[in-house]
Order: structure tokens, then sequence, then C-alpha cells
């Protein structure tokens, strides 16, 4: 199994997702498009983190963020929520929003599953296993057949849980095992809206 990089450090802020995905959530159950994006931008760096391998999936997380962020610049009113976008966008029968979220929305499946399975795993176990498994199970069904070789090869050099938390996190082990369930109390609900709202307009 593969080492991570020399140049990695424990830089990945565990808070920072959660509470960006936290607040995420309006009174009336819709997801502001900000807050969501914040969550993605520390996720993608963690991606960066886990060595040149991984690159490939910062790149596509960040390239959505920066197509949404652009819109958002734009228009403001119409990309405040997810809901108030995909109405925006289907009257004007352009999708870009919408397309770049859907990516991150499948991913959001993946990420919340490994970091399940990764809470209720054992601190030797390997977490490759975990994320080919949940891989398999999520995004592998709507990858070209050349982007699961790429993350099947990314995900082969992923370590042991311990030695994940403990190279990756800023905060120390026991903290990060905390915030990862944390993350995934405040990521499903915001993934179960977003998909609702997909679904309800035939998106999915």
């Amino acid at each position: 199994m593969a080492e991570f990089e020399e140049n990695t450090g424990k830089d990945f802020d565990l808070e920072i997702v959660e509470r960006n995905f936290r607040e995420c959530l309006t009174e009336n159950q819709e997801v502001h498009v900000r807050f969501y994006l914040e969550a993605y931008k520390e996720l993608a760096r963690f991606f960066r983190l886990c060595g040149t391998v991984f690159h490939f999936v910062a790149k596509d997380f960040e390239g959505r963020i920066d197509v949404i962020t652009n819109l958002m610049q734009k228009d403001a009113q119409s990309y405040c929520t997810v809901k108030s976008m995909i109405i925006h966008e289907i009257s004007a029968s352009k999708r870009p929003g919408v397309c770049a979220l859907l990516r991150l929305h499948r991913a959001s499946e993946l990420i919340l599953q490994f970091m399940d399975r990764l809470a209720k795993s054992s601190d030797g176990e390997r977490t490759s296993d975990i994320a080919a498994e949940v891989y398999r199970n999520t995004m592998a069904k709507h990858d070209m057949w050349i982007v699961q070789k790429l993350a099947g090869v990314a995900m082969y050099t992923l370590p042991s849980r311990k030695a994940l938390i403990d190279t990756m996190c800023k905060q120390d082990y026991e903290q990060s095992l905390v915030l990862v369930q944390k993350v995934i109390d405040a990521g499903k609900p915001v993934y179960g809206v977003i998909d609702s709202e997909y679904t309800s307009y035939g998106l999915n």
C-alpha cells in the first residue's frame, strides 16, 4: 500500500464541514447554496491533502464549486437556495448550476457513507477496502470506466483508519472521531432535502 506524500499535513478541518452543513438548512427545510459550497471547499481540500492520486477528485469538486459561485455572483437571489436555483434554471431552460450541484450531491452520498463506515470500523481496518465498497455502491454507477479505474487506484493508497485521521485531520484522533459523527448527523438531512428537490423535478 502506498504512503501519503511527505507534504501531507494535519490540515483538514472537520469542524468547518460540520458547521457549514448545519448552517445549510433553513427553517423551511431549504438548503443554502453558499454554506453547502463552503462545506465542499473543505472537502475538496481533504482530497488534495490525500496526495497527487486524489487531485482529480479535488479538481472536479473545485470546478463545480466555481461554476455555481460564478452564477451566484451574477444572480444572488436566484442562486440563494437549491430550490430557487432549480426553479430559475428550469424556467431559463439552462441548467449549469443544477448539473454542477448534482455531481456534488452524488459525491455526498459516497462521503457520508464512507464516514459512517469509518466511524464504525476499527483503528487498524483498511480504509481502502471501505472506500472501494462504498464507491461501488454509490458513485461508480455514474462514472465513466476511466474514472472508475482512476478512483480504484486512488483508493488503494488509503491507509488504516487511525493513520488516515492522524495524518489528515487538524483535530486530535478522539476529537476527530466525534466530529466525523457530527458531520454525518449534519450532512444526512442536507443530502435528504437536496435529493428530494432533485427527485421532485425529475433531475436525479
